[in-house]
């Protein structure tokens, strides 16, 4: 049994393994826009997950394998939250209409499985390959599949098919049972309750007794468990006789002798509300000359009930060298990130007498790809919200997050 026991663990956590590895063809459908205006289109997505779980690839859109769109793609895959994230880079096949404009995808998707089918499914903002101004967004669904529309990447065609395991036979040979009323017997011996399952507990009563034990007294035979019975009995008759009763000790009283009292008593002044709003209240500094010196373009005021502010700033389409300085109510956050398709992470925390919090962003360099731009994802109040950010060398951008408690 315990051989069976270990292979099915085995199985199991084999097939936990493979469930979280995305290598492979996801094919599905993404749309963007409702009713009338609501778009569809067919999306394959050719996976690659690398050693440290970031990705590549390429993804194809398309209405039909004669019109479409295939670009190569960078990304990232968490294993704790099965979330995945996938950024379109650059298009390197296009056969669409003069009238049509391509535009690069960056998902957020969460991997799941519903029976034998695996699942990505999620939503995605998208800019236009050209001037990186916002092409729209919408919802994605991925399934896993073993072939493809077009035509399967190198580092598809290496994949080898999975092993398949056999479980082996227990071939060894199964001890005999004691009988229960046996064990019942012993447990009485032991002075617990009588169910003739041999537990956790018995065996701490048995080895508290017989010192060395080390034996299954459910594999034991009949006559093996009266010898240890006997010598329960023996310990316990042992045990009896050390026991001495003494009489307790006497204790003398002693006089009490009075103490001087050298506690000193510190009086603390009362504070008014309004004085302590004014204790925790945080003083903004003064603007550094960056942001006084280049037009600061508010994108977007948030307001939010919740304490917790996280931001997630990513690159805004092909990787090219783009580095940014963050700054909060005018204090230095985050100096001379690079933005890649690892996001650099900020956290804030709000409250009732801090409640404005003022987020800059500004470029220090404008990359290899002119402006400098970023897409900002930010985390509050149990929403999500997608954010594209343009700054060179004479705008910043700002975002607004104001605090109201319910």
């Amino acid at each position: 049994m315990k051989g069976k026991l270990i292979l099915l663990i085995l199985l199991f956590l084999s097939g936990s393994c493979i469930a979280q590895n995305v290598t492979g063809i996801w094919r599905g459908y993404f749309y963007s826009g409702y009713g009338f205006y609501k778009q569809t289109y067919k999306y394959e997505v050719q996976i690659n997950q690398l050693s440290n779980k970031s990705l590549d690839g390429v993804t194809y859109s398309y209405k039909t394998t004669v019109f479409y769109g295939k670009a190569t793609l960078t990304g990232i895959y968490f294993p704790a939250t099965k979330h995945v994230v996938i950024r379109e880079l650059k298009l390197v096949e296009l056969k669409i209409s003069d009238q049509s404009e391509p535009c690069l995808m960056t998902c957020e998707l969460d991997y799941s499985k519903a029976g034998s089918t695996e699942i990505l499914q999620g939503t995605f903002s998208s800019i236009k390959s050209k001037d990186k101004s916002d092409c729209g967004s919408g919802d994605v669904y991925l399934e896993r599949v073993t072939e493809s529309d077009f035509t399967k990447e190198d580092f598809l065609k290496k994949i080898p098919p999975p092993k398949t395991v056999v479980p082996q036979k227990n071939t060894e040979p199964v001890p005999a049972t004691v009988s229960k009323d046996k064990l019942k017997e012993l447990q009485a011996s032991l002075g617990l309750p009588q169910d003739g399952v041999i537990g956790p507990k018995s065996m701490a009563a048995i080895k508290a007794r017989v010192p060395g034990f080390s034996g299954n007294p459910a594999e034991m035979d009949s006559s093996a468990i009266d010898k240890l019975i006997q010598d329960i009995k023996k310990s316990n008759a042992a045990a009896v006789k050390k026991v001495i009763v003494t009489p307790p000790p006497v204790v003398k009283k002693v006089p009490e002798t009075p103490v001087k009292d050298t506690t000193v008593k510190i009086i603390a002044p009362q504070v008014v509300p309004q004085q302590q709003k004014e204790i925790v209240k945080k003083i903004i500094p003064s603007a550094p000359d960056v942001i006084k010196k280049r037009d600061n373009n508010v994108v977007k005021t948030i307001v939010t009930n919740s304490t917790d502010i996280k931001i997630l700033l990513y690159d805004n389409g092909e990787i090219d060298g783009d580095t940014v300085t963050v700054y909060h109510n005018n204090e230095l956050m985050a100096f001379k990130k690079g933005l890649s398709g690892t996001p650099i992470t900020l956290s804030v925390k709000a409250d009732a007498v801090n409640n404005r919090h003022e987020f800059v962003m500004v470029a220090d360099n404008l990359g290899s790809i002119p402006p400098n731009t970023a897409l900002m994802v930010i985390y509050t109040g149990g929403k999500r919200y997608e954010l594209f950010l343009s700054t060179d060398n004479s705008k910043n951008a700002e975002v607004i997050i104001e605090y109201q408690p319910n």
